[in-house]
């Protein structure tokens, strides 16, 4: 037969009983990283499909900075910088070269700052830096047309978007500085 009198508990477990408490202590788990995590990338995804990729890029950054071991997070993150890439590649096709050496400098500063997603990526820093030069050429070529046509505003106003994605560029400093010195002559002899 059961005696309850037979069964006799030191105070400090009934105190823990009392409060719900036990002195058995599972070992818990650290909470998921998706837990912290998603609410991030859900705001990221949303950038990346709204073309506000600068924002996208700087989430999935600061995401990967504080859970650098997440391999699932940082295969999102390469697939953000992919779909930044094909964004880039079809400004480049449609001929928006201002757009697309903006993207292309974004993708190469994000990059840098990341070197463990650098082989899991379709492009590298030589590749972007070729397509950046590349965009800076085909403004050059665009701002000379229009110059020669004698639009100096617009042909300034190209140039301008060199520096926008490629702020060193000596060509297009000079070139602007060339034309609006030319445009202030033009105003005088008015």
């Amino acid at each position: 037969m059961f005696n309850p009198k037979a069964l006799i508990y030191p105070p400090f477990l009934i105190v823990l009983a009392a409060l719900g408490l036990s002195c058995v202590h599972a070992p818990q788990q650290p909470p998921s990283v998706d837990v912290k995590v998603s609410p991030p990338l859900k705001q990221a995804k949303g950038y990346l499909s709204s073309g506000k990729y600068k924002k996208a890029l700087d989430i999935y950054a600061a995401a990967s900075d504080g859970h650098p071991e997440d391999e699932d997070l940082l295969e999102a993150y390469a697939d953000a910088l992919e779909s930044v890439k094909a964004a880039a590649d079809s400004a480049y096709e449609k001929q928006d070269y201002a757009k697309a050496g903006e993207l292309y400098t974004l993708l190469a500063r994000s990059i840098s700052e990341k070197k463990q997603l650098q082989g899991e990526l379709s492009f590298d820093d030589d590749h972007l830096a070729k397509r950046i030069k590349a965009c800076s050429n085909k403004l050059m070529e665009l701002g000379i047309m229009k110059y020669r046509k004698g639009d100096l505003q617009q042909a300034i106003a190209i140039w301008k978007k060199i520096l926008v994605f490629n702020p060193s560029d000596r060509e297009a400093k000079t070139s602007i500085d060339r034309a609006t010195a030319q445009m202030r002559n033009l105003e005088k002899i008015k």
